[in-house]
Parts: C-alpha cells; sequence; structure tokens
C-alpha cells in the first residue's frame, strides 16, 4: 500500500472515501469510463466535494492509471494495493494512512449522487450505532428485478433488518413499499476498523452484499431514507441511463 502523499495528523475530521475498482466482471475501467465526457470518478469527486460536512475527500484506487488521472486533476487519491473483498474493505485499509473520526463510503459508479443525500446521513448518523446507510424508495419497476440494485428490509426503528438483490419483502398480501439500499454509508472510525475483523458470513457470501457482515455478526445499522435517484453504473447500460438522465435536464 502507497499513498500520494504522507499520511494525515488532523483529528477530528469527516472524510469522504470513494473507492475506485478498476477491474470489474460486468464493466472494467469503469471509473474512468466517461459520461458526457467526464470520467464518472470525476463526477463523484465533485459531487462529494460539494458536501457541507466532509471536510477532505480521498480516492482508493487498485490502479495506476486511475491514480494518474487524479493527480493530473487535483483529485487527492490513495493506492490501495492489498486484495480486498470489498469497497468498505477498502475503505477500512485506507485507515492505516488516514486519522479521522467520521468516515463516509460513497461509491465511486454514482455519478448523480446528491450531496444533500451525503450531508443529510452525517447529520442523523448515530454514533451509538456507529455505522449509517443511506436507502430511497424503488420508484421504477425495473428497479425491483435488476440483482445490481440491492433492496432492504428495516425494522420498526429503522435499523436494518435483511439486505437482498431480489425483490423483499415478498408480496403475499399487503403491498409493502421497496427500499433501495444506497452505496453510501457512514462509519465511526471504530467500526469501519472492525470490519474486516468479522466473519464474513453465508448471506454475505451468497449476496455478495458487504453491509450483511455487520447484521450476521450481531451488529446494528441504522438507516436514513435521503433524497437520490439512486442511479448507480454497474453495466454499460447503466451508464446510457445515467447520461440520458442528464441531457434530460440540459
Amino acid at each position: 500500500m502507497r499513498s500520494l502523499d504522507r499520511p494525515d495528523t488532523t483529528n477530528n475530521l469527516t472524510v469522504g472515501l470513494i473507492p475506485a475498482r478498476w477491474h470489474s466482471t460486468r464493466f472494467e475501467g469503469k471509473p474512468l469510463a466517461p459520461i458526457n465526457g467526464v470520467p464518472m470518478i470525476k463526477r463523484v469527486y465533485d459531487r462529494a466535494c460539494c458536501c457541507n460536512n466532509i471536510d477532505t475527500v480521498v480516492v482508493l484506487t487498485d490502479d495506476e492509471r486511475i491514480n494518474e488521472y487524479c493527480i493530473k486533476n487535483e483529485m487527492r487519491c490513495i493506492i490501495i494495493e492489498d486484495d480486498v473483498r470489498s469497497g468498505t474493505d477498502r475503505c477500512a485499509k485506507a485507515l492505516e494512512l488516514l486519522d479521522g473520526d467520521v468516515f463516509v463510503n460513497i461509491q465511486g459508479d454514482e455519478p448523480l449522487i446528491n450531496p444533500d443525500a451525503i450531508d443529510k446521513l452525517i447529520e442523523e448518523h448515530d454514533s451509538g450505532v456507529g455505522v449509517t446507510n443511506a436507502y430511497v424508495y424503488v420508484d421504477d419497476s425495473y428497479k425491483l428485478h435488476d440483482k445490481n440494485v440491492v433492496k432492504v428490509v428495516t425494522k420498526t426503528n429503522d435499523d436494518a433488518l435483511y439486505y437482498s438483490r431480489l425483490a423483499i419483502p415478498y408480496q403475499q398480501k399487503d403491498f409493502t413499499p421497496f427500499k433501495q439500499q444506497l452505496g453510501l454509508y457512514v462509519f465511526d472510525r471504530d467500526m469501519l476498523e472492525l470490519f474486516p475483523e468479522l466473519e464474513v458470513g453465508e448471506s454475505e457470501k451468497s449476496e455478495a452484499i458487504e453491509m450483511l457482515r455487520y447484521l450476521e455478526n450481531e451488529y446494528d445499522i441504522k438507516m436514513v431514507e435521503v433524497d437520490d435517484e439512486g442511479l448507480s453504473v454497474d453495466t454499460i447500460e447503466d451508464l446510457k441511463r445515467v447520461e440520458d438522465f442528464i441531457n434530460a435536464y440540459n
């Protein structure tokens, strides 16, 4: 693991972390994929920098091409060379080089992420729980059966009960609105440090949803509804959908 610069020495920071992997079975090199001429990672970074409640933003990558792009565009970047299981594992590795109390995991494939949604999640983060996750209600029917879109069921206190790539809960009788989990998380430092030490359970292995690791190890996750389009880019088709959304407003 190596860093663009020396480790931070400042305390009491809220740090935005943007994991950006080059290799993806569905869309290799997507962090640098242009969206109307602007690479996706640049769009995510710029939106994160618009947040009022974040002190600094750092891209976390496994690839020199992404690092070089960030350097050229004055975007702070750290290369995590260790082989990790998920974006949150990558964020936890970065703590070896970063001080701060609160860390925000902002997915590098959500180029339309709403800065107000990030700010709200930080404001409603509960240090008594230590982990907070954003969600929106599903308005587009295609998302229900898109396995790239993670759905979440919550408890009566709005903590997460379970995540799945399937449309949950199953509509046996009464209709229940579906909730889409966003790849947007806030962690206290100790809970992020704990994450890679937890056992990877059968549900996480089966669903490939990293937040299940906390639930399977009996930790709570506070869910917060935010205002966001919930448009992530997992495939070339998703990128076209994002471009169409942007063009509709131009």
